[in-house]
């Protein structure tokens, strides 16, 4: 078994290996192969496969690519969507929790995702990002 870890440790010496982007297209091939098994028609059931089967080879094409600048470059590119999806499911999540508690507004000033507590009536409400003060009802 060290012998076969050693010869793999050195083909993939100079290769890319895996990243985020990697990942998200190993986990959509996944998720689009079980889909794929729900179908009840056997030609969506087929390009579905096809799909997650290019996805699959795309992931493993990456990784085991000798061009590491242009890997890199598409996962820099590939970083602020997952950042700004990822956020979007955070802060669903918190607005969640928080439901009863708290309410979420956005600074007019900065748009900044401002967190008060839920006490109703009129109130002013300032950004302590950018210090703007502005006016909100809370129902």
């Amino acid at each position: 078994m060290r012998n076969f870890l050693y010869k793999f440790a050195v083909f993939m010496q100079g290769r890319y290996g895996m990243d985020e982007l990697n990942v998200l297209l190993l986990v959509l091939s996944v998720i689009v192969n079980i889909v794929a098994r729900f179908m009840i028609s056997w030609q969506v059931r087929l390009i579905m496969s096809v799909a997650a089967l290019a996805l699959l080879g795309l992931a493993v094409a990456r990784s085991l690519s000798r061009n590491i600048t242009a890997r890199q470059k598409e996962n820099k590119i590939f970083k602020p969507v997952l950042g700004a999806v990822g956020g979007w499911f955070s802060l669903t999540y918190k607005r969640f929790r928080d439901g009863r508690t708290h309410r979420y507004y956005r600074c007019p000033a900065c748009k900044a995702q401002l967190r008060v507590k839920y006490v109703k009536g009129k109130h002013t409400i300032r950004c302590p990002k950018c210090g703007n003060q502005f006016e909100k009802t809370i129902h």
